[in-house]
């Protein structure tokens, strides 16, 4: 049994969705084009609990202990316990860590995984450790040149785009899609090529003078690739050339942009065209063409201190409907944690940016379900050995499944 990435690893920072990370919900009737009918599953984390612990004590392999690690630390981010996800995640590396050599794709997952929780829980060290350690993982059981190590490398380029370091994200990708294009891998060099276009289309949102034309060099030069390889991501650079020239388009030219690329087929990933950028505060910048619909910033001036003080444990769920002309309806907060009552309307905010999204029209109606979390990572504060939180706002976006609703959080005592 061979672990496969964890579910929730697509994260980005506060903006809006990879171009090339299409959301995929499943078809659904007509009927539930304005129904709240998501089933509710519950929370699955003691199950898999039990299901873990028959395994460890059965000394079962070292893939299929991370595999249900895997399972369980979703379940438990899910239901907002992120702590709990980490320790388990945290005690399956302790257990497996060593066998990165027979299992080089299963322990990297973990480190990947460890990564992402730690970023939600704004604990900067193990999420830089673990990204670095899914490398090492792979180069253990694998050669240096295999497309596997090339893929964790542009990993660890989302991972610097996830934490606003733009400029080591820029150099990781550039830096791979060389390599790979050296060694004939095509279609590695087309993904790193793909995520480089993509992380200077959503800058182009925030400074559209200085980086819209690095973005539009990047996404042509895709286009001009005619290897079959290579069509895959071409056909991502055609996704990012129609969110680049929705920066400048008005209402009735967006319409057309959007009329031109084809219908999504029944049970096909739905496929983001444009997405308003979700800010912090005001920039007092605005797109070119001036419109209302800019963006959506979820602050006016700056976080309020209620929000501040509840940094550790800030997340909501949303989910949508897509239609079949690609436009979103019946966007709403499904689930949140605890403490985000009173800490501003910046869920609405967040709710009414999904809302102003386009998508390729599509032959059947589909879900989507995101989780945003707001964290500040942990520092040390100078003059003592505490650590405690910066203060500065950072927000993740993760996709979760929209066939099941968010789980009820588990009473403590």
């Amino acid at each position: 049994m061979v672990a496969t990435r964890w579910s929730i690893f697509g994260v980005l920072l506060a903006a809006t969705p990879l171009t090339a990370q299409t959301t995929p919900p499943p078809a659904v009737p007509d009927t539930a084009a304005t129904g709240r009918d998501i089933v509710v599953v519950g929370s699955r984390a003691p199950d898999l609990r039990k299901r873990l612990d028959i395994c460890i004590a059965e000394g079962c392999r070292p893939d299929k202990d991370i595999a249900i690690t895997l399972d369980l630390a979703q379940a438990q981010f899910e239901a907002g316990h992120y702590e709990d996800a980490q320790a388990a995640l945290l005690a399956a590396r302790h257990r497996t860590a060593r066998f990165a050599k027979d299992y080089p794709v299963a322990v990297a997952n973990l480190f990947h995984a460890t990564s992402i929780i730690s970023a939600h829980l704004g604990d900067p060290e193990p999420e830089w450790s673990n990204a670095l350690n899914t490398i090492s993982a792979m180069k253990a059981g694998m050669s240096e040149k295999d497309p596997r190590v090339f893929i964790e490398r542009i990993q660890l380029g989302d991972a610097y785009a996830r934490a606003g370091r733009f400029d080591e994200a820029s150099v990781q990708y550039r830096e791979v899609a060389g390599r790979a294009h050296k060694l004939g891998m095509i279609e590695t060099e087309g993904l790193a090529r793909v995520r480089y276009a993509t992380l200077k289309t959503h800058l182009a949102e925030q400074v559209y003078a200085h980086y819209a034309p690095v973005a539009r060099r990047a996404i042509d030069a895709i286009l001009e690739r005619r290897e079959p390889e290579m069509q895959p991501m071409v056909e991502s650079a055609r996704q990012l050339k129609i969110q680049l020239a929705a920066m400048t388009a008005t209402d009735a030219e967006l319409d057309q942009l959007i009329a031109r690329y084809p219908t999504q087929a029944a049970g096909a990933p739905a496929v983001l065209l444009y997405a308003p950028p979700v800010l912090m505060t005001p920039t007092g910048q605005r797109r070119p063409n001036g419109t209302a619909a800019d963006s959506y910033t979820l602050f006016k001036l700056n976080p309020t201190t209620v929000f501040l003080e509840h940094l550790d444990y800030l997340w909501i769920d949303v989910v949508y409907t897509i239609g079949t002309d690609g436009r979103v309806r019946d966007a709403h907060v499904a689930g949140q944690g605890e403490q985000v009552a009173g800490t501003g309307d910046w869920p609405d905010k967040i709710v009414e940016a999904i809302d102003a999204r386009r998508y390729a029209t599509q032959a059947m109606p589909s879900k989507g379900r995101e989780r945003y979390t707001f964290t500040s990572n942990l520092t040390i504060k100078t003059g003592t050995r505490i650590p405690g939180r910066s203060g500065i706002p950072r927000l993740l976006r993760v996709d979760l499944d929209p066939r099941t609703d968010t789980p009820l959080p588990e009473q403590r005592s």
